[in-house]
């Protein structure tokens, strides 16, 4: 598998997945998986400040609303995600993997995690035609 795997998306940035990919997830995100309202955290990686951007970018473009709540935990974005009822969410991250590595973990209404089985799939069909 490439940058898109069975949960999440992840890679070394640069090599599996560059902004442009990332851009085009985020504009991909509302119709692949629905809602307007979006929220988007991030881990300390060097390179997650500007994957946050280009995500944030494709999703304005495709005419989401964004809340950043910018340097969390995994568990803080599913937890704001579910309590305040945003329709999906995204954290930028590669979780365990190596310092070159990031990622993103896409969750929709309820915290419930994106998979390929559930929309994930969507996304990299919708990306690739982007291209």
């Amino acid at each position: 598998m490439g940058f898109f795997k069975a949960y999440d998306m992840r890679g070394t940035f640069g090599v599996d997945f560059d902004l442009d990919t990332v851009r085009k997830v985020g504009k991909a995100l509302p119709q692949a998986v629905g809602g307007r309202r979006w929220l988007v955290g991030r881990d300390c990686r060097l390179t997650s400040a500007a994957v946050r951007d280009a995500l944030v970018e494709g999703l304005r473009e495709a005419g989401a609303e964004v809340t950043d709540i910018g340097l969390c935990t995994t568990p803080m974005v599913y937890f704001f995600t579910a309590e305040d009822g945003y329709d999906g969410s995204v954290m930028v991250t590669a979780s365990h993997n190596p310092p070159s590595d990031n990622g993103l973990k896409v969750s929709m209404k309820t915290a419930l995690p994106v998979g390929h089985a559930n929309g994930l799939d969507r996304v990299e069909e919708i990306v690739n035609g982007l291209s």
